[in-house]
C-alpha cells in the first residue's frame, strides 16, 4: 500500500491534532477526511471558473497563469476537519433537494451511469441509461454543465427546470457565511446576553429575504452562459436555501439581467487573447506590485 503523506504547515498541524484525539476512532475519521481533502481535487485548471470570476478580487493575471500552465498555485490548502464537515453538509443538502426534484420529474441535466461510466443529457428523470440501458437505480444526477468554450469558461449549475425556465441553485446559510459576506446583517441581529453576544436566530432567518451577494453574481453569469452558449431558455434562477441552525427553508427568485455579465465576459475574452499570444496582462487588483493571487504563481516559477 502506498504511504500516506500530509505535507507540513497548517494541514500537518490539523492532522497531528487529529492523531491526539482521546477517542481513537474519532481521530481516525478526522485524519481520513483531512487526507482526502489534501489530495489533488481534480478540479479543472484549464478553464475560468464562474465562482472565481464573480469575486471582487478576481485577478486577471493569476487567471492567465493558471490557464497557461494548467496548474493550481503552489500554496498549500488551508483546511480543517470542521471546514470539511461544512462542505460535506453542503453536498448532502444538494443531494436531498435534487432527489426530491428527480422524484417529481422536474430536473433536467446530465446523468451519470455507474455501470458504463457514461454521461448523457435528459430533460426529466430518465428510466434507463441512454448509453448501456442500465436501469434508473444505476443513475445519479450530474448537474448542469455550463461552458463557453471560446472563452474557456466552465461551470456547473445545481439544477435546471425546463418547466420553470429556470436554473436552480441550492444553498445553505450559516453564521459563518453571514460573518464573511454580510457582517453588518449578522451584527444587526446579535443581542447581548449573560454569556456574551448571541445572534437572534429566529429574527435573523425571518428577515433574510434575498440570496447572498456572491450567489447572485455567480448565478447571473450562469444564466448568461446558459442562454448564449448552452441554448437553455432560462430567464430566472430559483434559489433553495436551508438554514443550518434550524433546518428551516426558503426560496428566492432572481431574474436574469444580462448587463451584469458583460464586463466579466470582456475580461475573459481579454485573458484568453493574452494566453494565445503569451503576453501576460497586468494585475487588475494591484498594478504596481501584484496581488496575493498572482504572486503565488510568480513564487513557483
Amino acid at each position: 500500500m502506498a504511504s500516506r503523506v500530509v505535507r507540513g504547515g497548517h494541514a500537518l498541524t490539523e492532522y497531528l491534532n487529529a492523531a491526539k484525539a482521546a477517542e481513537p476512532l474519532y481521530g481516525d475519521i478526522q485524519k481520513h477526511v483531512l487526507e482526502a481533502a489534501l489530495r489533488p481535487s481534480g478540479r479543472r485548471q484549464d478553464v475560468l471558473h464562474p465562482s472565481e470570476m464573480v469575486k471582487p478580487d478576481w485577478c486577471h493575471l493569476a487567471a492567465f497563469h493558471r490557464l497557461r500552465l494548467e496548474v493550481e498555485p503552489a500554496e498549500k490548502r488551508r483546511t480543517t476537519f470542521t471546514r470539511e464537515n461544512i462542505f460535506q453538509e453542503g453536498h448532502e443538502t444538494h443531494t436531498k433537494w435534487q432527489r426530491w426534484l428527480t422524484e417529481m420529474g422536474r430536473l433536467a441535466g446530465d446523468w451519470h451511469c455507474a455501470v458504463c461510466d457514461g454521461y448523457f443529457w435528459h430533460d426529466t428523470t430518465p428510466a434507463h441509461c441512454h448509453e448501456c440501458g442500465a436501469p434508473s437505480r444505476c443513475l445519479t444526477y450530474a448537474e448542469v454543465p455550463l461552458n463557453a468554450h471560446p472563452l474557456r469558461i466552465g461551470g456547473t449549475a445545481d439544477g435546471y427546470s425546463p418547466q420553470d425556465a429556470a436554473l436552480i441553485e441550492i444553498k445553505t446559510l450559516g453564521l459563518g457565511s453571514l460573518r464573511y459576506e454580510r457582517p453588518e446583517y449578522l451584527e444587526r441581529y446579535t443581542v447581548p446576553t449573560d454569556v456574551g453576544p448571541v445572534p437572534d436566530l429566529t429574527r435573523l432567518w425571518r428577515d433574510f429575504r434575498r440570496p447572498l451577494p456572491s450567489a447572485v453574481r455567480q448565478t447571473q453569469l450562469y444564466m448568461y452562459l446558459a442562454s448564449h452558449f448552452e441554448d437553455l431558455p432560462v430567464d430566472r434562477t430559483i434559489f433553495l436555501y436551508d438554514f443550518k441552525s434550524t433546518q428551516e427553508t426558503k426560496s428566492f427568485v432572481v431574474t436574469y439581467d444580462e448587463s451584469f455579465s458583460g464586463p466579466l465576459i470582456e475580461a475573459a475574452a481579454a485573458i484568453v487573447d493574452c494566453v494565445a499570444t503569451d503576453i501576460a496582462p497586468r494585475c487588475n487588483i494591484n498594478s504596481g506590485s501584484g496581488c496575493p493571487s498572482c504572486l503565488e504563481f510568480e513564487e513557483q516559477k
